[in-house]
């Protein structure tokens, strides 16, 4: 077997092993769209090399046409999975066009009025210039890289080069073959390289998505969407360390909603889960960024206020106070709901979230055993 015939079966075989890899990710992993669309991508890829291998063995000019085709619709479908994994808009158009446009400039070079230098440039620049903004959408907001994006985004910009440097050789081309050997050397040796390791960084990915996504139910409730006790715990202890290190103070409420078990006796869980959902909407909404909102168990909820006192607390907990009583629950017009919240303030004695805990369910206590509906700090219930 000749080298072309062995460059191409590579490149043939790791387009064949993504699209099965993640075909299977994208039917038992939550079925992301940006996976299936990467999926979609390699599948082109599988028709592009074969398309290749048909031109080159059959010297025919229609199966490089049929190539470049799949390499602008390849390499526009994993920029729209990154788009989509980003969560930025998307606008299909923005693809579609530009698409078009080099297709039909790749079919002119290729016809008798074209020349050598368009059909080895049009390809390669577009394909880069895609890729370098594939490379900008995957960049992330408000927070850095994972690992696997990292290896991915380096991957990204590796292929921008080699798509570069191809276009870059391509401008050398003067004849039918003067010229053609610094082309065939960047493709031979960097373009396998390159495409598997973009193929394995991308898989990278959707196993690192994977990865979080488990972490994030560990540590979330699923009915509510805030943490769940585990992950109020671990977020307790980053929130005393940091206030202990900075010298700021740290105050937790715990709160629940006033009659729940007759709620749920009375109209059903259905009407249950509604109000903790909208009480856990509520609370979310009235902290900061930096704050933490748990769910405890039951109806009862905690919240982590960074660099607040009790009395400030409490403050803030009066405006939610105030604004249960208007929550709806959709199909319950006559259910009115009530709160009440028990706050307590990081003590220097404290060793973990237990001890912040404690007290502030005795003031919780307090606001019940006081009429509920009404907040409590622990000093003023002790």
């Amino acid at each position: 077997m000749n080298a072309p015939a062995i460059l191409l079966s590579l490149l043939f075989g790791t387009a064949a092993v993504m699209t099965v890899a993640l075909t299977v990710a994208w039917l038992h992993f939550g079925r992301q769209r940006h996976v299936l669309t990467w999926t979609a991508s390699y599948g082109i890829g599988m028709v592009q090399w074969t398309a290749n291998a048909c031109g080159f063995f059959l010297k025919s000019p229609g199966w490089f046409i049929v190539t470049g085709v799949g390499l602008i619709i390849s390499g526009s479908l994993l920029a729209i999975g990154i788009r989509q994994r980003s969560g930025k808009p998307l606008r299909l158009a923005g693809f579609v066009i530009p698409a078009i446009i080099v297709i039909l400039a790749m079919a002119f070079a290729i016809g008798p009025a074209g020349s050598q230098i368009m059909q080895g440039l049009i390809i390669p620049a577009y394909v880069g210039a895609l890729l370098a903004a594939s490379a900008v959408s995957l960049w992330p907001r408000d927070r850095s890289f994972t690992p696997p994006e990292l290896v991915f985004f380096l991957a990204l910009l590796a292929f921008v080069i080699v798509q570069l440097a191809l276009a870059g050789s391509a401008m050398m081309i003067r004849g039918p073959e003067m010229g053609k050997d610094l082309y065939r050397l960047i493709f031979s040796i960097f373009m396998p390289t390159i495409y598997v390791a973009t193929a394995v960084t991308a898989v990278l990915v959707v196993a690192g998505d994977l990865a979080q996504q488990l972490r994030t139910q560990m540590r979330h409730d699923p009915l509510t969407q805030v943490l769940n006790r585990r992950g109020l715990d671990e977020a307790a202890a980053r929130a005393m360390a940091l206030a202990r290190r900075q010298s700021l103070p740290l105050a937790l409420v715990v709160c629940d909603l006033d009659g729940f078990k007759a709620l749920n006796d009375g109209h059903g869980h259905i009407a249950g889960d509604q109000a903790l959902k909208g009480f856990a909407q509520l609370l979310t909404s009235a902290v900061r960024r930096g704050d933490v909102v748990g769910r405890m168990g039951g109806d009862e909820f905690g919240l982590l206020l960074m660099n607040t006192s009790a009395g400030a607390a409490a403050d803030v907990m009066e405006r939610v106070r105030s604004e249960v009583g208007h929550l709806a629950l959709p199909g319950f017009p006559d259910v009115w709901l009530r709160a009440s919240f028990g706050v307590s303030e990081l003590a220097a004695a404290d060793i973990q979230m237990e001890d912040l805990v404690a007290r502030a369910d005795a003031a919780l206590y307090a606001a019940k055993k006081d009429g509920k509906d009404r907040i409590s700090i622990w000093q003023e219930a002790a």
